[in-house]
């Protein structure tokens, strides 16, 4: 759809607004705004800017919030190829501005992602077009002003890492014997000047678990993760083919966060995804914050933090709330998944339900894992 004029209400969180231009196609984009949504508008015409290049920006600015101060500007622009998005902004401000367009030669819009509409609101409520184009991870975290600096998607992409993900489900057993065994500082030697080269004492390994270990470390030399390994009388040593392996091999947690990645890009609701997620707030200077899996969803933003153990408590809670919130609000779909239940045990439960964060326990069970995913982010529908 193409159209001449569309009028966007600046508020906190502007993914609406974002989304209507890119459906509508306008040639200007109206912004009305309070002086102290500055930033806010900055950073959804950013958005805007860089998925339509050639369309016309234009700010106003009221300094109250009042029918008066909106019609002001909206009879500007007043004309039948003129639209206005009530779902930006305030609630206060929607009706507002709503109010200010009534009588007019306008359509006032409703964007309705729930169902895939935008609605137009103009004699009844009908169906003005469907929505066409969503809103990608990179839209939903830039629009709040925070940047993505850095992701594993590409990684976890590759061939070699997805198949070694599969074997490890497949032999889910075996392979926590071998992630334990992995993951121990104790014997799990690491230097400096050789930094792909691991050393294993096993001398207090049973045997059960040399064996798992044995099997593991020969499926990932087939995949060429490794360039070799060799068993000892008390210790092994095997060297890992790149940094790329070696982060994912031994990283407490990155089997998971690729399985879930994985699992959450093949619903087909989720019309992207992105994993390893590094980012910063505009006002940081220095530091960077993660989130391990981060999806859209008809335009909605997931957070998923992974937990490859039972240590996790409402520190981990806060933090991944506090990341939701910055980055789309109450909106947002929160999970946390982990192969094991909390040590804290029921305590951790209750304040994940408070903070609306959904626990999500992985038990070997690829199917039944993916169907509690799926329905927890269908679950606003």
């Amino acid at each position: 759809m193409k159209c001449r004029t569309l009028i966007n209400i600046i508020g906190k969180y502007n993914h609406y607004s974002i989304l209507a231009a890119l459906n509508l196609c306008p040639d200007r984009v109206i912004f009305i705004r309070l002086t102290e949504d500055q930033e806010c508008c900055v950073n959804a015409i950013a958005c805007i800017v860089n998925r339509l290049p050639h369309t016309m920006m234009i700010e106003h600015i009221i300094t109250e919030q009042s029918t008066a101060a909106i019609s002001e500007v909206f009879n500007k622009y007043d004309s039948e190829d003129t639209y206005l998005n009530l779902s930006g902004g305030s609630k206060l401000m929607g009706l507002l501005a709503f109010k200010a367009a009534s009588g007019s030669k306008a359509t006032t819009i409703y964007i309705d992602t729930d169902n895939g509409k935008i609605l137009s609101l103009k004699n009844d409520v009908e169906v003005l077009c469907p929505i066409e184009v969503e809103l990608t991870v990179e839209d939903l975290v830039c629009s709040t002003g925070a940047e993505i600096i850095k992701h594993s998607t590409d990684i976890y992409d590759k061939n070699e890492f997805k198949e070694l993900v599969e074997f490890m489900i497949k032999n889910y057993d075996m392979w926590k014997y071998a992630k334990n065994i992995l993951r121990n500082t104790r014997i799990v030697k690491q230097f400096v000047m050789q930094p792909l080269f691991i050393e294993i004492i096993s001398d207090s390994l049973s045997y059960i678990q040399i064996k798992a270990l044995e099997r593991f470390l020969k499926e990932i030399f087939e995949k060429k993760l490794i360039t070799d390994y060799k068993f000892y009388y008390d210790h092994l040593e095997f060297n890992i083919a790149t940094k790329e392996a070696k982060a994912f091999i031994m990283s407490a947690g990155s089997w998971l966060e690729a399985l879930t990645y994985r699992c959450i890009k093949e619903i087909k609701e989720v019309n992207d995804a992105v994993s390893g997620m590094l980012f910063v707030w505009d006002e940081e200077v220095e530091g960077h914050n993660e989130l391990d899996v981060v999806a859209a969803v008809n335009s909605h933003l997931v957070c998923i933090s992974c937990k490859d153990t039972e240590k996790y408590d409402v520190e981990d809670l806060n933090e991944l709330e506090v990341y939701a919130e910055h980055l789309g609000g109450r909106k947002v779909t929160k999970l946390l998944v982990s192969t094991l239940a909390p040590e804290r045990g029921e305590m951790t439960f209750q304040r994940a339900e408070e903070m609306g964060i959904n626990i999500v326990l992985f038990n070997g069970d690829v199917s039944s894992f993916k169907d509690k995913l799926h329905r927890l982010l269908m679950q606003r529908y």
